[in-house]
């Protein structure tokens, strides 16, 4: 998969997690892992994802993962760092 394709799917995670960090349900946390579950196979090379710091898309990706438990202005602020990253890879190609 190409860094292009990678970022539109970081962008449409990003997307979906901003919006329901907006209407937050008790399955948030879930719904958020089983989405970044799913699109980190995108990543996937060899059997192997990357490590954490060898591509900022995925960086991206994890880091709204990682914040799926704390506060919703928390949540918003991930979702907008991974829309920003999603479109300066975008922009740049």
């Amino acid at each position: 998969m190409t860094t292009s394709e990678r970022a539109t799917v970081l962008g449409q995670v990003a997307e979906r997690v901003a919006l329901w960090n907006e209407f937050r349900t008790d399955d948030f946390r879930d719904h958020v892992a089983h989405l970044v579950s799913d699109a980190r196979e995108h990543w996937r090379e060899r059997d192997e994802l990357p490590h954490r710091g060898a591509d900022p898309l995925f960086d991206a990706l994890m880091h709204v993962a990682d914040l799926a438990d704390s506060s919703p202005i928390a949540v918003r602020d991930a979702c907008a760092e991974a829309m920003r990253a999603a479109e300066d890879v975008t922009v740049a190609r």
